[in-house]
């Protein structure tokens, strides 16, 4: 018989429960979703963009499904924008659970984050800060992801060894003495998160720090 992690077990567990939990809510939708895809975002708003902006996306599937009607957002992934000089092009720092390669948090092309398979919907969103803070925060969350850092699939924010979407952009910022959550928090079941509360896009989009969200066109 094959051996099964004890992080395995958990995550399955875990699927399991939000299956039983919020399929009745979010199968219909999701299926929906997935009949009505659109085409690729124009992005035609990169030459306004600055180093720090924030861009937010809802994919297809069920976890994405679950956030949105749990928080009554549109969106339900966030990470940070940073010019690669090198490539001339914008990138997306970001943390999410492993797609097709390791937990790791990293850094991807705008054009792969808002691709038409991930993404349903997508906004920018600037914090009310100086170019030099968002910077820094932009530093902060490279130095993540030079470090390897995983996601944090227990989504702990007293833990900041891993790091979930929200959580690292939270970070990179507070670091640089802003709360860009506003000290919003969303209550998160317990069996997903110990500590029974957690940072959600809709925290940051609606904090007194945001100065703008622009939707994105197809």
């Amino acid at each position: 018989m094959p051996q099964h992690s004890a992080r395995t077990i958990k995550n399955y567990i875990k699927g399991r429960f939000a299956a039983a939990f919020f399929v009745p809510v979010c199968v219909a939708i999701g299926l929906f979703a997935c009949s009505h895809r659109q085409a690729a975002f124009s992005l035609e708003d990169q030459d306004q963009w600055r180093e720090g902006d924030l861009v937010l996306r809802c994919g297809y599937g069920m976890e994405s499904r679950v956030v949105t009607n749990r928080t009554r957002s549109a969106f339900s992934h966030i990470g940070m924008l940073h010019y690669d000089s090198l490539k001339s092009e914008w990138q997306v720092i970001h943390a999410v659970p492993a797609e097709d390669e390791p937990e790791y948090l990293k850094t991807e092309p705008v054009t792969r984050f808002f691709c038409p398979e991930r993404a349903e919907r997508g906004a920018w969103l600037r914090v009310d800060c100086s170019d030099s803070i968002a910077c820094e925060a932009v530093r902060y969350a490279l130095g993540k992801v030079e470090k390897q850092v995983l996601f944090d699939n227990d989504y702990l924010l007293g833990d900041s060894t891993r790091l979930y979407c929200t959580e690292l952009v939270w970070r990179a910022y507070s670091k640089q003495g802003i709360d860009i959550s506003g000290g919003r928090r969303h209550s998160v079941p317990t069996l997903f998160c110990k500590e029974g509360e957690g940072i959600f896009p809709y925290d940051i989009e609606k904090s007194e720090t945001t100065l703008f969200v622009k939707p994105l066109k197809h």
